[in-house]
């Protein structure tokens, strides 16, 4: 056998399995469809995430948060958004059918519906969105905002106590007293004011402590009208507010004020995970009162944190700190490092994935290997002893390669197109397989079955089977190369001059 005929029985084979991975390639995307694998697969590689790897996901009691809180994100209008699908009569119908068919196989195998009262889940998800769904599912922003508004509140009463001390120490003569006064509640109203636009996100923490800066001054010049410096009271009141003016003016006074007014998301999660450690309430760490809002918060973080995504959080938070900043420039990073976290996890689950659907494909393969007696062992021979089937199958095969010369078989138009083509192909020609006569067992005289020919059947299934679980897109990129070789050699005889 020389060295052309050889190359020809290779690309007919290449052809033959092209054939069949084609099909197998239909009916494992119809069977990943019908039980929403990718969907379900995603799902459950964010438990794995959340829960801290594999380890942590077999942990009962921790799971069961791990299953509430992937829920609670899978319920966020910016998850929840993503699971869209076509409009229509008939695409709403075939989604319909298959969300049914889906439950019905369920039910069948007792295997329960990981996306809950849903009947389907998103097959992708960004990683900005999931970062933003797990921060607004966690209300990590919301809270970090409530104790920095707490704070400032208490802060507000410091000051405005502190300045009241000052004043009533003050020997004022009654005429004076009352100007004072009237000045302080001035300063106190506006001071409430300020917290108050504050509370309603109408400023930043900095832009609310400058305007109590500008009250405070404003005081100060008014009060100091009615206090000459000549005077004993005047130059003591003029020092000691000095001292308060200070802690808002001075620039390293500031900085660490907003350090104490708010909390950094290091500090923040690992006081949460503390509470839950020691067993502390939130209100002896936090210093809020069981009644406050922020308690509450806290509280409602702790119940849906597992302890493993509480440590996780908080080393990416240590990350995000790394570079200084506000806690509104702390919180990007925060997001960008749960991203990258995201990613990574992604990446490995996506490995998962296709080690799964390889064993998948295998079986599936060598399931239609096995229907359609799709033997290699057999399907050589035939090639090699029919040099009118041979060639046949080599000119269709080089016609499919001229026609699709630039195609790839990376999207289901591609594939479509490809296997419109070889289904007009085969309408033309009798491929070596199938339950046909030449196909067949081989038995002997009294109809028994050889075991050397099961044995070789057998041996020519599982081939196929592998051969048909490399994909379609594998054997076309290969029916391209070995075309493309052939076509540098001697040109095959055409079927009629055969």
């Amino acid at each position: 056998m020389n060295l052309p005929i050889i190359i020809d029985i290779i690309i007919g084979l290449v052809f033959i399995y092209l054939t069949l991975s084609l099909l197998a390639s239909e009916i494992q995307e119809l069977i990943a469809t019908v039980l929403q694998w990718r969907a379900e697969h995603l799902k459950k590689s964010i438990e794995v995430l959340i829960a801290g790897g594999s380890d942590g996901a077999k942990n009962p009691a921790q799971f069961q948060r791990v299953g509430l809180l992937a829920n609670a994100i899978y319920a966020n209008p910016i998850i929840k958004d993503l699971n869209q699908g076509s409009k229509g009569l008939l695409p709403e119908g075939f989604r319909s059918i298959t969300h049914r068919l889906g439950h019905f196989l369920l039910r069948m195998t007792g295997t329960k519906n990981v996306f809950g009262n849903r009947s389907s889940g998103p097959s992708y998800i960004p990683a900005d969105s999931f970062s933003a769904s797990l921060l607004e599912t966690l209300n990590i922003s919301s809270l970090v905002r409530s104790i920095s508004k707490a704070r400032l509140e208490r802060f507000k009463n410091l000051q405005l106590a502190q300045i009241q001390v000052i004043g009533e120490g003050l020997n004022l003569p009654e005429s004076t007293k009352p100007i004072i006064e009237q000045e302080f509640g001035w300063l106190t109203a506006e001071f409430n004011r300020v917290i108050e636009d504050y509370k309603n996100d109408l400023g930043s923490l900095n832009n609310s402590l400058d305007r109590m800066s500008e009250k405070l001054g404003f005081y100060i010049n008014d009060s100091q009208v009615y206090l000459p410096e000549t005077e004993v009271g005047g130059r003591e009141f003029q020092r000691q507010m000095a001292f308060i003016k200070a802690s808002f003016d001075s620039e390293f006074e500031r900085a660490a004020l907003r350090a104490q007014l708010q909390p950094s998301l290091s500090n923040l999660l690992n006081t949460v995970r503390k509470v839950s450690k020691t067993q502390d309430t939130a209100a002896e760490i936090m210093d809020e009162k069981e009644d406050s809002l922020i308690y509450k918060q806290i509280q409602d973080t702790l119940d849906s944190m597992p302890e493993s995504l509480k440590r996780s959080l908080h080393l990416l938070a240590q990350r995000a700190e790394s570079n200084g900043g506000d806690t509104q420039e702390q919180l990007q990073r925060f997001q960008k490092e749960i991203e990258v976290w995201f990613d990574q996890s992604m990446q490995r689950a996506s490995g998962v994935y296709k080690r799964n659907s390889r064993g998948v494909a295998i079986l599936l393969g060598t399931a239609i290997a096995l229907a359609a007696n799709a033997d290699t062992i057999n399907i050589v021979n035939r090639l090699s002893k029919d040099s009118m089937l041979r060639s046949t199958v080599n000119l269709y095969a080089k016609q499919l390669v001229e026609k699709n010369a630039n195609t790839k078989l990376d999207n289901l138009d591609s594939l479509k197109k490809v296997k419109k083509e070889v289904d007009e192909a085969l309408d033309n020609v009798a491929l070596p397989f199938g339950w046909s006569e030449p196909n067949r067992l081989n038995l002997d005289a009294r109809s028994n079955l050889l075991l050397p020919a099961l044995m070789a059947k057998l041996l020519g299934w599982i081939l196929s089977g592998v051969a048909i679980s490399m994909g379609a897109s594998f054997w076309f990129e290969a029916l391209n190369k070995i075309v493309n070789i052939r076509n540098a050699g001697k040109k095959p005889p055409s079927p009629t001059e055969s």
